[in-house]
């Protein structure tokens, strides 16, 4: 009888084993954050990936643009996972509760007294943000002002052109031919950039952004250019 119930033990303890095992085999792979909900808000940021490798290492990032690298760890009693990064400031909240259903992953825990969770899926290469897709020569297609194309008497001799550099540095060309630098900045959880000229006499302004393979429509957040919208059409040269 003692025999027969140490062996039911032990089978017991190799499925919990195997279970746990298991689990932790299913973090593997490379995700995307599909939604992060933090309370009753919605916080997805934009692109955003991380790759858990089998032999303990991590790397995070939105789009094509890698910004953490590190260690994870996953305590198979209590399914938490936990990333440290050593060059990135310490996660006062703790690691996450972890289930899974079908090809997705959530994660759970309570950050300041509310509820959060991220939900992941599996994917198979890296993710696009706009900042990847915004980088190009873009020539201007339209531009309308209160939903009127004014693209006729602004820009009569096509010469405006937009240059977003991979290095955040931005080119601007207006009507005239006249070039203008400066910054150009993407938000980390909105498609919106913001135009920072090199210039005093130039003033900031922001956009919302959508952008593709082949098309640019920015449409003004600023006060110069609330009522602004435009459509550009990528190009290969100058």
């Amino acid at each position: 009888m003692k025999r027969k119930q140490y062996t039911l033990v032990l089978v017991a303890l190799m499925l919990i084993t195997t279970t746990s095992n298991a689990q932790k085999e299913r973090l593997i792979g490379l995700w995307e954050i599909k939604n992060v909900v933090v309370g009753n808000q919605n916080m997805t940021p934009v692109a955003k990936w991380t790759q858990i490798n089998s032999d303990g290492t991590y790397a995070s990032g939105n789009g094509w643009l890698q910004n953490a690298k590190g260690k994870w760890n996953f305590d198979t009693k209590t399914n938490i996972y936990s990333a440290v990064d050593v060059l990135d400031v310490a996660d006062e909240f703790g690691g996450f509760s972890v289930t899974f259903e079908n090809n997705k992953m959530c994660w759970s825990r309570v950050e300041e007294g509310q509820n959060v969770k991220v939900t992941l899926s599996k994917i198979k290469e890296l993710p696009m943000s706009p900042a990847d897709y915004l980088e190009g020569i873009w020539d201007l297609e339209d531009i309308k002002k209160k939903g009127k194309s004014i693209t006729k008497t602004y820009d009569k001799n096509n010469k405006h052109k937009l240059f977003i550099r991979w290095d955040r540095i931005y080119l601007n060309f207006n009507p005239e031919g006249k070039k203008t630098t400066g910054y150009w900045h993407i938000h980390g959880h909105k498609p919106h950039i913001t135009l920072i000229p090199h210039s005093k006499d130039d003033k900031l302004e922001s956009w919302k952004v959508s952008v593709n393979e082949k098309e640019l429509i920015m449409i003004g957040l600023s006060d110069t250019n609330r009522d602004e919208e435009r459509i550009y059409k990528r190009r290969n040269s100058f």
